[in-house]
């Protein structure tokens, strides 16, 4: 006789043999269902959140010519006509004598010294004669601003040929109120040309500011 005791325990064994294969084959069945679940989850959150490399975008079309923007045309405006203005005269300047010329190339400070210096052929100095720094006579005219003067002696005859012909030949202009006696005649013979176109440029430099009718201080003091 089997105890029964022993049939109870034996059938416990069983039973939970029976138990833990059932688990078991519940395990595998579990895993073999997950894989392609998790596989499918995956391939789908691939697909919508990294887009496909290989895909080339399609861009909109653009358009490729613009429609033509016409000008505003204007009636053309007619040009006024100018009349031409008159071309003006030419000027030329006066044409310079040879007189002229070599006093504008001469020494004006030789010829200072030449007009202070005493010539005993002449008796005389131009400087005793002829004030420098006046117009004021002393035995002979004034000189400062003789250049001025001298441009209005006679018509056609410029300053310089006046002056120098004044000097070479005292007598050929006489100057109101003066005696052209008393101009040393040789002074062409004391001096060169040259040195009588030095005085002539020297004359030609004294200027300022006009004294003739100022007060004369001998006179007053004659008085």
């Amino acid at each position: 006789m089997i105890n029964r005791g022993g049939e109870r325990s034996v059938l416990h064994q069983m039973l939970r043999c029976g138990i833990f294969v059932f688990f078991a084959l519940s395990i595998v069945a579990c895993g073999s269902m997950v894989e392609p679940v998790m596989r499918e989850a995956t391939a789908t959150s691939v697909s919508v959140d990294e887009p496909d490399d290989s895909a080339t975008p399609t861009m909109p079309p653009t358009a490729t010519t613009m429609p033509p923007t016409q000008t505003p045309t204007t009636a053309p405006t007619a040009m006024p006509t100018l009349e031409p203005s008159p071309s003006p005269e030419p000027t030329s300047a006066p044409a310079l004598s040879p007189i002229d010329r070599l006093v504008a190339v001469r020494d004006p400070f030789n010829g200072a010294i030449l007009f202070g210096t005493f010539q005993d052929a002449a008796n005389y100095s131009c400087a005793n004669c002829h004030l420098t720094d006046s117009e004021k006579a002393n035995l002979g005219p004034g000189l400062l601003n003789i250049k001025d003067r001298a441009a209005t002696r006679v018509e056609g005859v410029t300053a310089a040929e006046y002056i120098y012909q004044s000097i070479v030949d005292s007598k050929s202009y006489t100057v109101e109120g003066f005696d052209p006696e008393l101009m040393p005649q040789n002074w062409a013979e004391i001096y060169s040309d040259l040195e009588i176109f030095d005085i002539v440029a020297y004359l030609m430099t004294l200027e300022g500011r006009s004294d003739i009718d100022d007060p004369d201080p001998v006179a007053e003091d004659a008085d």
